[in-house]
């Protein structure tokens, strides 16, 4: 069963249409890209799945359950079900990485396991070390951790490796996607570094004028365009220069 399927989603800022009739599904255990230039309707439609903003026609079906139909409570319960890692990260700056882990469990709840998500992401030699005095990389493998702490059936991640080396880049999204697929749930991924998209993502989503212009693999788009990667690709679709190579 798809975590996520949404059907002709439009949404309008006063006379700007922003989503024309968007059409998107996501499975289990899938990493989606979701890709653009700046204004095309990427964060109107995140925004959307974050439950966070509204829109005018269309249906949002997120884990068997009708967005559009949900009242308040509903829609605080749902919510449970998701994580967002946004740039930059920042959390209380004092504490401690045990202390942030034990924190974010006591608002998770008992479904949370610290242990486990110590033992997955890799952080015991840095327990005892402040937030603030963890490099960009260790900052954004416990903001990760906490993200992937509570189980979520899906996490929104904007620009999760920015400013990091490829080491840690590669260490980060082997963590991310083996929780994914351990707990059935689902990536969405928004990113101009079109090199992440070709290796670690299930699928490529291109917003283009607010629709669904382009939903396929990066192997699919690649041998169907004949470019020699997804950032060739990217680039001749959007007619800029905004992706990172």
């Amino acid at each position: 069963m798809p975590n996520i399927i949404v059907k002709g989603l439009k949404k309008a800022y006063g006379n700007k249409q922003v989503l024309k009739g968007l059409d998107f599904t996501a499975e289990q255990g899938e990493v989606i890209a979701v890709i653009g230039k700046n204004g095309a309707g990427k964060s109107t439609f995140l925004e959307t799945l974050m439950m966070i903003r509204d829109f005018d026609e269309g249906t949002v079906n997120l884990f068997g359950k009708d967005v559009g139909s949900l009242g308040a409570k509903g829609v605080r319960e749902l919510k449970k079900d998701l994580s967002i890692v946004l740039q930059p990260t920042n959390f209380y700056k004092n504490l401690r990485v045990k202390e942030l882990l034990e924190l974010f469990r006591s608002y998770y709840g008992k479904s949370a396991d610290v242990k486990a998500t110590i033992r997955d992401f890799e952080l015991q030699e840095h327990l005892k070390t402040p937030f603030d005095k963890l490099s960009g990389g260790w900052k954004q493998r416990v903001a990760l951790a906490i993200a992937f702490m509570s189980s979520p059936k899906l996490v929104i991640l904007d620009e999760p490796t920015t400013g990091l080396d490829p080491y840690m880049r590669d260490v980060l999204w082997k963590n991310i996607i083996r929780h994914n697929k351990e707990h059935n749930g689902t990536i969405l991924l928004s990113t101009h570094y079109m090199d992440e998209v070709e290796r670690y993502c299930d699928k490529v989503m291109l917003i283009h004028e607010g629709q669904s212009n382009v939903f396929d693999t990066p192997a699919n788009l690649l041998a169907k365009t004949g470019h020699t990667s997804i950032n060739d690709f990217y680039l001749d679709r959007i007619g800029e220069k905004e992706a990172v190579r």
